[in-house]
């Protein structure tokens, strides 16, 4: 070991023993408890909403590829509330102490928190997408209907679950799911038992590196370029004079295509607004190593963890009122699921 090696572990103990905790126990607990709630009220808010996309495009139809892509993001979206919320629910059987057949405390690891990874990139690389998509029509107008099919949207749809969700479940092979007796509970209950090998470190690190970078910066950095290709797109739209337009049915076509270039624009927004917090916390350890150590940055961590975790689950509640916010058709489709239908009047028996 060199002496600059030992100087920087004497450093860090001493920091680790010396440094006051900048949140007191109790703004941590306060803060973890909001958090929490928040969380749980936007998982079922995205349940609900998600549900309610996927069924009024289902009512449209997929003649538009467009239609296709805001779909599979309403099924991803859908999938991690799913997810996210089982992992909000084990925490509240950890805080009250529920007695369930299984550690809650354990298992989220497998089923909650990796999946939901896994999802969170399936919704960020469908936006990326969706905008490059749509990134395409404003570059190419004449020609996207041929480069932008119906078969390379669903390949390329398909091509994001395998190497966004698929992965996530590696973790099932070092994180095995077992039947343990627990004293406390005196009963045969199922937790994550780890395997103590090498390959269980091996998978971990590559996992955390894949979906905490790789797959996290990739998305963000493709859909800030898109975004910026979008808002040039829609100052051009806007710079287009009326009087081009040879008949009301081209004016109306290029109306319609500013509106779903402004749709997309709106979800490209929204999930670089939901996902910065997260690259904020997964960069700061890289500049300030005792951010993840230190004792006294242990609870901001946890903290800013979570507030990453409320907003993703923010960015997968929002489609639907964007969909009824700027699409007329999504509108009005979405209205008729609640309207009643008027029966017909009964025939009067003399």
């Amino acid at each position: 070991m060199t002496m600059n090696s030992i100087m920087a572990t004497e450093r860090d103990l001493r920091l680790h023993i010396t440094m006051k905790p900048i949140l007191s126990a109790e703004e941590h607990d306060a803060l973890v408890m909001f958090f929490t709630w928040t969380g749980f009220f936007a998982t079922i808010v995205g349940i609900f909403s998600n549900i309610l996309v996927i069924v009024t495009y289902a009512k449209i139809g997929f003649s538009d590829t467009i239609n296709i892509s805001y779909s599979a993001l309403g099924i991803s979206d859908l999938s991690n509330s799913v997810i996210r919320l089982w992992g909000v629910m084990c925490y509240f059987f950890v805080v009250t102490n529920t007695h369930v057949p299984f550690d809650s405390s354990s298992i989220t690891v497998t089923t909650s928190f990796f999946p939901g990874q896994g999802f969170e990139k399936t919704t960020a690389f469908l936006t990326a997408f969706i905008a490059l998509e749509r990134c395409l029509c404003v570059q190419f107008p004449l020609h996207v209907k041929r480069i932008v099919t119906k078969k390379i949207t669903v390949t390329s749809i398909v091509i994001i679950f395998l190497f966004t969700f698929i992965p996530s479940n590696f973790i099932h092979m070092v994180f095995p799911l077992k039947w343990v007796f627990s004293p406390a509970q005196n009963r045969t209950i199922l937790a994550m038992i780890p395997l103590q090998t090498p390959l269980r470190y091996i998978i971990q690190r590559v996992l955390l590196a894949y979906y905490g970078t790789v797959l996290h910066f990739t998305a963000l950095i493709a859909v800030w370029i898109c975004t910026v290709f979008l808002a040039v797109g829609l100052q051009r739209t806007v710079k287009i004079r009326k009087d081009t337009f040879k008949n009301s049915n081209a004016k109306r076509d290029r109306q319609r295509e500013r509106r779903v270039i402004k749709t997309v624009f709106l979800l490209a927004v929204t999930y670089l607004a939901c996902s910065t917090p997260t690259a904020i916390t997964l960069l700061v350890p890289h500049f300030v190593p005792e951010f993840e150590t230190s004792r006294g940055l242990e609870r901001i961590s946890r903290v800013s963890h979570m507030l990453s975790s409320v907003m993703t689950q923010i960015n997968a509640s929002t489609n639907l009122f964007i969909f009824i916010y700027m699409g007329s058709k999504f509108r009005e489709t979405f209205l008729t699921l609640f309207r009643k239908k008027i029966s017909t009047p009964l025939k009067v028996v003399n």
